[in-house]
């Protein structure tokens, strides 16, 4: 008897991702006693590898408004992903 196949070796390869669409940046913010600080995890698809966060990050600022955390902490993740892409690891 024959050895399965995986589904995946049978379908199509996946098309190569390229620049900014190979990376998915996920933002939010969280509330604590001090403020709402922002959340984020930076992922490059081609990989799975996290771009962020990493041991030893810094903390992020906290802010007044989850909004303005949520728009803080996606503006600093394109920026990686900018960096990532200029200077991949």
């Amino acid at each position: 008897m024959a050895s399965p196949v995986s589904r995946r070796s049978q379908s199509a390869p996946l098309p190569a991702l390229t620049g900014r669409a190979n990376y998915q940046v996920t933002a939010s913010s969280r509330r604590t006693s001090s403020g709402t600080v922002p959340t984020l995890k930076v992922l490059r698809l081609s990989d799975e590898r996290v771009i962020y966060p990493f041991q030893g990050h810094a903390d992020m600022p906290f802010f007044a408004e989850a909004g303005a955390a949520q728009s803080y902490a996606e503006a600093y993740g394109w920026q990686l992903v900018d960096g990532d892409i200029a200077v991949p690891e």
